[in-house]
């Protein structure tokens, strides 16, 4: 079972460049923001670092 991945909203500024990295992980929702739709869509060190790592913002976090 993969980690969970949550992305605060209310900072995620829409830049997209973890869905570009990783869009068989990221999303936009409904509100344009960035979501995780499939934690299982890559290796954990590449979600850390192509998504968590690179998000200008550091809205996207592992839930603890």
């Amino acid at each position: 079972m993969a980690r969970e991945i949550i992305i605060d909203e209310d900072v995620c500024i829409s830049c997209g460049l973890c869905i570009n990295n990783l869009p068989e992980v990221f999303r936009f929702n409904a509100n344009g923001k960035a979501e995780c739709y499939d934690p299982e869509g890559a290796p954990e060190d590449e979600i850390q670092s192509e998504g968590i790592d690179a998000c200008p913002v550091l809205c996207i976090h592992w839930k603890d």
